[in-house]
């Protein structure tokens, strides 16, 4: 008789939740924090992760994204890594000042990754799940590249120099997102047993763009599958209005919004078909982050996006600047699937 082949996917405890909130609530056991706003924040005596990112907050919605465990948590740093983890999951940040230099600010870039990528394999937790890139200046330009593609090489070169030339099965859900203060921020997710990373029908795979989009393309998959005994979660990577590797609709935000949403639900749907799950669409989404390049945008932006998400789904709107110049805004979620 053959071996029965077990998915290890499929014994993922995700004993992790994501919510948007103004404080941390009693008797929360807190992965880590993540502060938005137009000035920095930050709570005294504070063991976990927490990062401040520089991006105003544009409703009055809750504005820490705060990551909290169903099991003990256990904290550490090294170096300029804080990280917290528990059973199942490791959540780490990175933060670094911010530098104006291209060069420098690769050769950060790179460290950063090289240090989160020993360090979760060290610690036991070797499967990125998902991944937070934050920098100021994401559209400067110097020598012909801007800083989206500077920060894509970096990545790239120690992505590969971690796993060899063949990674692109090892790559997770990503958002790369510019802010308008502050450093370096990245923050991650890494689990003991990996999820299934996904690509979305309607586009190209980010690591196979043409040259056009920098001299190494970006290193991320659209969505990464997390799955557990009682649910299943998706997140879904920064996604704007791109179809196939080219952006749609300059200068016409409902428009974008429409083709993001587009990308979005291919990717729930043809998730939950392939994997037997059920499908809810864009009703699925329990979290949604909205980054919005243009303030005065959001007043039609936000009725026409919450009108196609379900009741429960916490929104948070952030003024940023996306990796290309004519794309208004960009979307990054997590949706909660259910068995079939």
């Amino acid at each position: 008789m053959s071996p029965v082949r077990r998915d290890p996917a499929a014994n993922f405890a995700h004993p992790v939740d994501c919510r948007f909130v103004n404080a941390i609530p009693a008797g929360a056991v807190p992965l880590g924090e993540i502060h938005f706003g137009a000035s920095p924040v930050a709570s005294e005596h504070v063991v976990h992760p927490q990062a401040w990112v520089g991006m105003p907050v544009l409703t009055g919605e809750p504005s820490v994204e705060l990551w909290t465990s169903t099991q003990p948590v256990l904290t550490q740093r090294i170096g300029p890594l804080t990280f917290a983890r528990n059973r199942d999951v490791l959540f780490g940040c990175f933060v670094a000042e911010t530098v104006t230099d291209f060069a420098v600010f690769e050769a950060r870039v790179q460290e950063a990754y090289a240090r989160l990528l020993t360090l979760a394999e060290a610690e036991g937790y070797p499967h990125l799940l998902r991944i937070w890139n934050y920098f100021p200046g994401i559209g400067d330009q110097s020598g012909g590249l801007d800083r989206y593609m500077v920060f894509c090489r970096g990545r790239h070169q120690a992505i590969e120099a971690h796993y060899g030339g063949r990674f692109t099965g090892r790559l997770p859900a990503a958002s790369a997102v510019g802010t308008r203060h502050g450093g370096l921020v990245i923050y991650f997710l890494a689990g003991r047993t990996p999820g299934r990373h996904r690509e979305n029908p309607r586009q190209v795979s980010a690591y196979c763009y043409p040259p056009q989009y920098g001299p190494k393309s970006p290193s991320f998959a659209r969505g990464t599958l997390v799955r557990d005994s009682k649910r299943d979660v998706l997140y879904l990577s920064g996604t704007a209005s791109i179809v196939g590797h080219e952006s749609r609709h300059p200068e016409d935000p409902l428009a974008q919004l429409e083709e993001t949403l587009a990308n979005l639900e291919a990717l729930i749907d043809s998730t939950a078909t392939e994997e037997g799950m059920a499908g809810d669409g864009l009703k699925a989404i329990t979290q949604l982050k909205a980054y919005v390049r243009r303030r005065q945008d959001l007043a039609i932006l936000r009725p026409a996006l919450e009108s196609r998400l379900g009741p429960a789904t916490q929104c948070l709107y952030l003024q940023a600047d996306i990796c290309r110049p004519e794309l208004l805004l960009e979307i990054e979620a997590i949706a909660s699937l259910s068995r079939a």
